[in-house]
């Protein structure tokens, strides 16, 4: 008579290691030395490793004796998700993915990633993979990117002499771009009143990025009225 197969429940399929059989006699008292073992091939991922040995006493009366491990893979874990903050949405490029394992030390290759939708102006930009092990424990790891774009510069502001007040009509504005290189429409221009005589006339554009970051810019007209 065998003792009753025996199971146990392991993590991973290296744990699924050669048990010891057991120690059997025949009938009579005498032990009797197993053939064996033969395993059976290993799951793709969960499922059942079997052990077999066949005790076979000297008067041909044979019976197998099985040890079952079950392979249950444990969730895994993600490293924290990172961030990181860039002047322009063209510095969101896409970042590089961390290595992760399974439970059992196995890479994962992670799908993706999906990108979020661009802000209109400053705010955050997402890249997200999923990781799934081959057991179906399944985690997304997410890159932000948060934009925050710096003040612009504006050029000096401009001025010129003319001899009437008619002279001084409204001057071309300068071309100003935000600091990712982005086109400033302005608005304006406000003129200044005209002066009794002679003096000054100005024209301000205001120019105002996404972000709320906002200069004027100024041309002056100096009227200098010649000799009559």
């Amino acid at each position: 008579t065998l003792p009753a197969d025996d199971v146990s429940t392991v993590n991973c399929i290296t744990d699924a290691t050669e048990p010891v059989p057991p120690v059997v006699t025949d009938f009579c008292g005498n032990n009797i030395i197993p053939t064996g073992p033969v395993r059976s091939a290993d799951p793709a991922c969960e499922g059942d490793i079997t052990y077999i040995w066949t005790y076979t006493d000297c008067a041909g009366n044979s019976n197998d004796w099985t040890y079952t491990y079950t392979i249950d893979i444990p969730d895994f874990t993600l490293p924290a998700d990172d961030a990181s903050t860039v002047n322009c949405i063209a510095d969101a490029t896409e970042p590089v993915p961390p290595v992760v394992t399974d439970f059992c030390g196995n890479s994962i290759v992670p799908t993706g990633p999906v990108r979020s939708a661009d802000p209109a102006c400053e705010g955050d930009i997402t890249y997200t993979w999923t990781y799934t092990d081959c057991a179906g424990n399944s985690h997304d790891w997410t890159y932000t990117y948060t934009i925050d774009i710096p003040d612009f510069t504006m050029p000096a502001d401009d001025a010129s002499t003319v001899n009437c007040i008619a002279d001084a009509i409204e001057p071309v504005p300068t071309v100003v771009t935000d600091f990712c290189g982005n086109n400033i429409i302005p608005t304006g221009p406000v003129r200044s009143a005209d002066p009794a005589c002679e003096g000054d006339i100005t024209y301000t554009w205001t120019y105002t990025d996404c972000a709320g970051n906002s200069h004027d810019w100024t041309y002056t007209y100096t009227i200098d009225i010649p000799d009559s």
